[in-house]
């Protein structure tokens, strides 16, 4: 009885630790973020405005998205230029957005 016990928690165990590494293999999950307005003041640094006036802000990393959107970006969606609203899909850090694809409505 006492091997079929320690063969029971051997597998609990094994079974928590291969959960818990599937969670962690997984990362942070993409998520939508928007619509709003974005702007870009170099092809690194973009900001992505939700609201009016404005009450959420993410700083986007575009550098993962296609040439043709990163293009636009850094040519259209300007503090001078007019303003593009679109939605980024992307994976969330402490203190940004990595891009991975943005839908743009204007």
């Amino acid at each position: 009885m006492d091997g079929f016990r320690s063969a029971v928690l051997l597998g609990a165990i094994v079974g928590i630790v291969a959960g818990g590494a599937r969670a962690e293999a997984q990362g942070t999950a993409a998520a939508s973020y928007g619509p709003g307005r974005i702007i870009c003041h170099s092809a690194t640094s973009c900001e992505l405005g939700i609201g009016t006036p404005v009450s959420l802000k993410y700083r986007i990393d575009p550098s993962a998205l296609p040439d043709a959107d990163k293009s636009r970006l850094t040519k259209q969606c300007t503090p001078k230029g007019a303003p593009c609203v679109a939605t980024v899909t992307g994976a969330e850090t402490k203190d940004l957005v990595k891009a991975t694809s943005i839908k743009f409505y204007n």
